[in-house]
């Protein structure tokens, strides 16, 4: 199967997470999924992903708190945030930290990978700019 890009999942409900990975994977965009922000950074050190999309909150640390030390790295992978208690202000709060976007649970599928794609392409046109690629040159 030919993969359309790699997504790290973060969320510390199994079901979100499983029934996630299952929807991303039949739109051919591989998926890894792990239930906290410890095993997120983990993960993040063992392999490359194009974006992460993490639940907002979870026990310990959150989907914020998974952003703001990814940033402090001075990690650009897109963080999309998703949250089943989203106001406008969870949003503006959400892409102020940096987040790529801010989907609220139950999304749709069509949300989901629309926003995943958009978030892969994002990364893919980050980089394409500070290379000798025929896209740049």
């Amino acid at each position: 199967m030919d993969w359309t890009g790699s997504i790290l999942v973060v969320d510390d409900d199994l079901a979100t997470r499983e029934m996630v990975v299952a929807m991303l994977r039949e739109e051919r965009i591989r998926a890894r999924s792990v239930g906290s922000v410890d095993e997120a950074v983990k993960a993040l050190g063992q392999g490359a992903f194009d974006a992460i999309l993490s639940d907002v909150r979870m026990p310990g640390k959150d989907g914020f708190t998974l952003l703001r030390e990814m940033r402090d790295r001075g990690d650009r992978i897109p963080v999309i945030l998703m949250t089943s208690f989203a106001t406008a202000e969870t949003a503006h709060d959400a892409r102020a930290a940096g987040a790529f976007d801010c989907l609220l649970k139950p999304f749709s599928r069509s949300a989901l990978t629309e926003t995943v794609r958009r978030s892969i392409d994002a990364k893919s046109a980050a980089l394409c700019g500070s290379c000798s690629c025929p896209g740049c040159a």
